[in-house]
């Protein structure tokens, strides 16, 4: 069972908004302790379903932070107070690994940067991200998804159906990527320390996974590819996008073109083209861009002969590797996303329920692992200290003087 994966490992999650909370979620996911350690006015994102049109963000209904946050236990202190800084540090002496993506002053003030942890809890795996990378001018600035990953990395620009103006970045995606990036690093981490009994420190950033991400545009445009791109310019006619005549589209990525290129030329009775050498091969379609542009038209001519269910089927017959192109909106109700369980029902606090997205790794039978409800503002806060080895009156203690808060 994937909930057993890492039974009896345990991480200290110190984390706001996405990239860092869903790196942990993945591991809480496979069975680890993970205990969300938040302000006492708690993170920003339980409000951001604001962000997301009619989103609802209330303890019953916040689909968001279901997702980035579910299988976890919440404590809500403020490390401002000396009991509040003591109890942090009782957790971390427990930990496997401490996740944090607060900015290194800020976490170096709290005494919770790398070089102080390890000397204290030499075994602690210590996993951060970061905005920018550890280093240089940016360094020290804010980061999130839209400007470190999707802006600096290029693809708002290149990516852009309009080369005058940025495309509008998709929300949380360079997070969840980046976070993915942390998960594999901190589990690398924690079997070195298992190994040998010494912590590491793991450090990603939006920025630098980007780059991995988008590694192969970066690398073609040092040797003369250029972006944006027209849908009449594309590096591989038959790697493109068309329309048909209901107005939907279908996406071809037809990475073998001369093997396929008579079989396709038959299925849309492109004859005029097939033969042609001016065609017949990668190299020679795209070394002239009038012969290119040509192409893609003729090709898109014969997609509009027909509806796309018509063009599915004969591409699915010449086993074509191509996709319809679907919207965001589709996901939630798509055959081959609900078979595999890459969304799942869930039913919220309130009893109303939608599709949850599930984390993206399975194990045996290909099962996507349950799903508990994102914790409450401190809602195991009694329950942590308790585990911590604190009576009950000093537990009431430290609620009363606001080192702790505990959810009714």
């Amino acid at each position: 069972m994937q909930g057993d994966l890492l039974k009896g490992i345990k991480i200290i999650d110190f984390t706001t908004y996405a990239a860092a909370p869903v790196s942990v979620r993945l591991l809480a996911d496979w069975g680890a302790d993970v205990i969300k350690v938040e302000g006492l006015s708690g993170d920003p994102m339980r409000g951001f379903g604001v962000n997301l049109a009619d989103t609802p963000y209330t303890e019953d209904e916040n689909p968001v932070w279901e997702y980035e946050n579910g299988n976890k236990r919440d404590i809500s202190i403020d490390l401002k107070t000396e009991k509040g800084m003591e109890i942090m540090q009782k957790l971390l002496s427990e930990a496997d690994a401490f996740v944090s993506n607060v900015r290194a002053g800020s976490l170096k003030k709290l005494g919770l940067d790398y070089e102080t942890l390890h000397k204290k809890y030499p075994k602690l795996v210590v996993g951060v991200i970061s905005g920018y990378g550890l280093y240089g001018k940016d360094a020290p600035r804010p980061g999130y998804d839209v400007v470190a990953f999707w802006a600096k990395g290029g693809a708002l620009i290149d990516m852009s159906p309009d080369e005058n103006a940025p495309a509008t970045a998709p929300l949380a995606t360079g997070d969840h990527t980046t976070g993915l990036a942390l998960a594999s690093g901190v589990l690398a981490g924690i079997l070195k320390a298992k190994n040998t009994g010494i912590g590491e420190k793991i450090v990603v950033s939006l920025y630098g996974t980007s780059i991995w991400a988008n590694s192969l545009m970066i690398i073609g445009t040092q040797f003369g590819v250029k972006y944006p791109q027209s849908r009449y310019e594309p590096a591989n006619p038959l790697i493109n996008s068309y329309r048909c005549s209901d107005g939907k589209w279908i996406t071809l990525t037809v990475l073998a073109f001369e093997r396929y290129w008579d079989v396709f030329c038959d299925i849309f009775g492109l004859d005029d083209i097939k033969n042609d050498p001016n065609y017949r091969t990668i190299k020679a379609v795209t070394s002239d861009p009038k012969i290119l542009e040509h192409c893609c038209r003729r090709i898109e001519e014969q997609f509009k002969l027909h509806d796309r269910e018509y063009w599915a089927q004969k591409l699915t017959e010449a086993d074509i590797a191509f996709e319809r192109t679907l919207q965001w909106k589709d996901i939630a109700t798509d055959e081959q996303a609900i078979a595999n369980n890459f969304v799942k029902e869930f039913k919220m606090k309130s009893g109303r329920s939608f599709m949850l997205p599930t984390t993206p790794v399975q194990f045996d039978n290909n099962q996507s692992p349950d799903t508990d409800h994102a914790p409450l503002l401190g809602e195991h806060s009694a329950q942590i200290v308790k585990e911590l080895g604190y009576s009950d009156d000093e537990i009431a203690k430290l609620i009363a003087d606001g080192v702790i808060k505990q959810h009714d």
